[in-house]
């Protein structure tokens, strides 16, 4: 298979991840299996293990794959924790926004901490399982496999197919806006496990953030907690950016190429496959 036709179909696997995750939650919704961290935990595996291993062999022997392995370099952690903490707080803020503008109010996002769970399974399939499988298949095979079209491009598709795949409208935006940064911080430390460090860095604080709002929601405290969100998104963005900017001084941080905007717009825009996965994340909204 050409790399034009591996990439095209490359570009299929975050549909198909979407799928497989419906489907395990129409078993859910018809009774048929019942959730729980094991039943969490096997949705995971198979909604990205699947098209994780179908992307790499996929792009097997393509010249343009770069899927970025290696080590994290020690200069970047302090950058990449920063940030990833600032980004826990900017998806607040994003998702209040949406909640507010749909519904009216702020809707959480569920977790499993009412499950009766012990803690450590929780975090296992709640935070690292999540973490380390959907990274591997974004921010790795996926943004690889794209990136034939610049990486500006495929960093936008990964990102966009990232925040659909999450299937709730309320929740779109904080996972994309995300879903950029963790491509971003792929890049610029030739490692994935950057955006692995960093997503679970963000779903354990989110965890920990959902637990105090659902638990001293009566108390009437949000709107407290609310400022206080944005005061720590700020501070924290200022420290990262400092970081950041110390490090493109040093020359540390390598420059992303850029094609012209016509061409990487028109890039995204003509992914058949990002297509189909904005129609089946319309089709759950609207259905399911």
């Amino acid at each position: 298979m050409n790399s034009e036709k591996s990439e095209l179909a490359c570009s299929f696997m975050p549909a198909l991840a979407m799928v497989i995750l419906l489907g395990f939650e129409y078993a859910s919704d018809r009774g048929y299996i019942q959730l729980g961290t094991a039943v969490y935990g096997l949705t995971t595996l198979c909604a990205f293990g699947l098209p994780l291993a179908l992307t790499v062999f996929l792009t097997k022997g393509m010249e343009e794959k770069t899927v970025r392995t290696k080590g994290i370099k020690w200069r970047f952690l302090s950058f990449i924790v920063l940030m990833s903490v600032a980004l826990v707080f900017m998806s607040i803020i994003i998702n209040w926004l949406l909640s507010m503008i749909f519904s009216g109010r702020y809707v959480p996002q569920s977790t499993l901490a009412s499950s009766g769970a012990d803690l450590w399974q929780i975090l296992l399939v709640s935070a690292v399982a999540p973490a380390v499988m959907e990274e591997l298949f974004f921010r790795g095979a996926l943004l690889s496999g794209l990136e034939s079209r610049g990486f500006y491009p495929a960093m936008i598709m990964s990102a966009l197919a990232f925040a659909l795949v999450h299937g709730d409208i309320y929740n779109i935006g904080g996972p994309f806006f995300c879903g950029l940064m963790y491509g971003y911080m792929t890049y610029i430390t030739g490692s994935v496990w950057s955006a692995v460090v960093a997503h679970l860095i963000n779903n354990s604080l989110m965890l920990f953030i959902t637990y105090l709002i659902q638990r001293y929601s009566a108390v009437g405290l949000w709107r407290y907690f609310l400022i206080l969100v944005f005061l720590l998104f700020f501070i924290l963005l200022y420290f990262s950016a400092g970081k950041l900017e110390k490090l493109i001084e040093k020359g540390k941080v390598p420059r992303i190429k850029r094609g012209s905007l016509f061409s990487e717009i028109s890039a995204v825009a003509a992914s058949p496959g990002l297509w189909l996965l904005i129609v089946i994340f319309a089709f759950r909204s609207v259905y399911l």
